[in-house]
């Protein structure tokens, strides 16, 4: 299955140059024959016209691209959007009708911008192609105009940006003009021009930092100058300061030097550089050296700061390496270890996976709700961060977590009593939000109450559950929109636990769902705790049923009903009156027709039909 990795522009012309030296004339004929099969009718000029010879076809097109033309037509185009910029204010205040008649007032719409888009994408081709025939002075300036044009904005800081330009590659685009940077740069100042314009690679652009091998792949001819120039950058990157100076220090380093390098400045600089550490490890784990990474990151974990959030990232190369090397007690220190500096959900459940179910990992997990219950009263201090240099990143900023966690904690420790008094203060409404776990430790205790698991739970709380249990991780929403408790329209795109982040397991919703689904058949409650927590989960759900009716919060009385049901199935579960949950739920809000409706709707759902009112 081949890679989903985006093949740089050096390695693509590497493999063709490969392929054709390859192949003979005439398996060449064969395969420009099948291209021409596969030619829609539409195209077929445009395949012709690709089979001239290369001379011809670059000649004409450094005459299109010629000099004067093409800066001045960047020129042009830049004098155009400021007019443009002139007359935007109308569009800002009032809206717009288009040519369809539809009327426009999104502030974050392009317009009146949108016909820019595609004459600067076209200019963005025709410097691309300086570039890639060589024309390297032109090129540079170029592409200084173009990302001068693309920085106008008007009086409300709006404009066409780089990522408004689809079928543009960004890395690429920016990737080009380091290159022309570097080779057109007298040698004296090339680290110091090439560092500033990386740096500004950084503004209003939608990718991580550009790197120095970025430069050297965006083209297929080797680097001018490499060897030296890595001994000149890295002795200048070594006099900056900054997270960006940092990462390319390390870089140079690699490239230069390899392995070795990374080792030795690991360990003469990785109180100050922890990410050293990182590199070295990933560099040795290339290499198969898993035995070297565990050692070494044995001894990181030593020397680095306690509560340094980057040692989670530490841990895990350990875990990696105590896998390969089939060592338990080295991966569940590991575990451990990535559990204390990121103490989020992600790393509970790694912890956890890391030691046989039983007593010992009800002894793991509440080992691990003391020590959340500590953090959450004693958070680290800012002063712990890597460096006071830079300003922290996910791996190195003071790690997030919240009493959402200590519940799951209590909860995967079997403490029931714990986590109910954790919730129990907690207010009735807000659920939706990630830093309520009330819902999810009531729909827990419902499931206990009634005896279910995952495979036979009754529909309403098989609901519940399921959204409870994301709601209390803060995960999984995808970009959908929904109304919250207080009837307040949300966009949940983009928000992920931060713990989810920083253990980059995207599957957390799904492992946490799997956790409790395996607990269920093997967890219980004794007879006391089953009448008070059976009365804590009634008395819970009327309350929040009164806030959200009796609020008129019409948006959320499907998660009323759907709670009042949820309470009834367990009721009828254990044999006792469920109908007397419903009705008195029907008899609080006679006139909410609303409500009734979702209340029968919810009752349906039950075994058997629940629709009949009490007189």
């Amino acid at each position: 299955m081949p890679s989903k990795e985006k093949m740089t522009l050096k390695a693509f012309w590497e493999a063709v140059e490969q392929r054709l030296d390859q192949c003979s004339a005439d398996e060449l004929r064969a395969i420009l024959r099948a291209m021409a099969h596969e030619t829609l009718p539409a195209g077929r000029q445009a395949f012709l016209a690709k089979l001239e010879p290369a001379a011809e076809t670059g000649s004409a097109i450094q005459q299109a691209i010629g000099q004067e033309d093409l800066l001045a037509d960047i020129g042009d185009l830049a004098r155009e959007i400021k007019a443009a910029m002139k007359n935007a204010e109308e569009y800002w205040d009032e809206g717009y009708y288009d040519e369809w008649g539809d009327y426009h007032d999104d502030e974050d719409s392009l317009s009146p911008y949108e016909d820019f888009v595609e004459p600067l994408a076209a200019l963005v081709e025709r410097v691309d192609a300086v570039f890639d025939y060589g024309k390297l002075t032109l090129a540079r300036k170029a592409y200084q105009k173009l990302y001068e044009t693309l920085s106008l904005e008007d009086d409300h800081g709006r404009g066409v940006r780089i990522s408004d330009l689809d079928q543009v590659d960004k890395a690429e685009l920016w990737a080009r003009y380091l290159r022309a940077v570097y080779e057109t740069e007298p040698q004296a100042s090339r680290p110091q021009a090439l560092f500033e314009q990386m740096q500004q690679s950084r503004f209003g652009f939608g990718k991580p930092r550009a790197m120095l091998d970025d430069v050297i792949q965006i083209s297929p001819k080797p680097l001018p100058d490499q060897d030296q120039f890595l001994k000149e950058w890295v002795a200048f990157l070594r006099k900056q300061k900054g997270a960006d100076a940092d990462a390319w220090l390390r870089e140079a380093i690699r490239l230069s030097q390899g392995t070795a390098g990374l080792e030795k400045l690991a360990l003469k600089e990785g109180k100050k550089r922890p990410r050293a550490y990182l590199d070295w490890f990933t560099a040795l784990e290339s290499e198969g050296k898993h035995a070297e990474v565990l050692a070494a990151a044995q001894q990181a974990l030593l020397i680095l700061p306690e509560k340094q959030p980057i040692r989670a990232a530490v841990a895990d190369h350990l875990c990696v390496a105590a896998s390969k090397l089939n060592d338990p007690q080295a991966l569940r220190d590991g575990r451990w270890q990535a559990f204390e500096a990121q103490p989020g959900l992600g790393c509970l459940l790694d912890l956890q996976d890391t030691v046989a179910a039983g007593k010992e990992q009800l002894k793991w997990m509440r080992q691990a709700a003391e020590y959340l219950k500590d953090y959450i009263a004693h958070p680290p201090r800012k002063a712990n961060s890597a460096s006071a240099e830079w300003p922290p990143d996910d791996q190195e900023e003071e790690a997030w977590t919240d009493e959402s966690v200590l519940v799951h904690a209590y909860l995967l420790a079997q403490d029931w009593d714990a986590a109910h008094k954790q919730v129990a203060h907690m207010q009735v409404l807000g659920w939706s939000y990630d830093t309520s776990s009330q819902g999810w430790c009531l729909a827990f205790f419902l499931a206990l109450l009634a005896g279910c698991t995952d495979a036979t739970m009754p529909a309403n709380l098989k609901e519940l559950w399921r959204s409870a249990l994301r709601s209390s991780i803060g995960f999984g929403y995808g970009g959908m929109a929904y109304y919250n408790d207080y009837d307040d329209y949300e966009d949940k795109e983009g928000w992920v636990e931060a713990d989810a982040l920083a253990s980059q397991d995207n599957r957390l919703p799904e492992r946490i769902e799997h956790t409790y689904a395996q607990m269920l058949p093997n967890a219980s409650l004794s007879k006391e705790q089953q009448t008070r927590f059976s009365a804590w989960c009634i008395d819970t759900a009327n309350k929040r049923m009164q806030a959200i009716v009796g609020g008129q919060h019409r948006k959320s009385y499907d998660k009323a009903a759907v709670l009042v049901a949820a309470c009834a199935e367990m009721l009828q579960a254990q044999g006792k009156d469920a109908d007397a949950m419903l009705n008195s739920a029907r008899e609080s809000f006679p006139r909410h027709s609303a409500f009734q409706a979702e209340l029968e709707r919810a009752a349906g759902r039950m075994g058997r039909a629940r629709t009949k009112k009490r007189k």
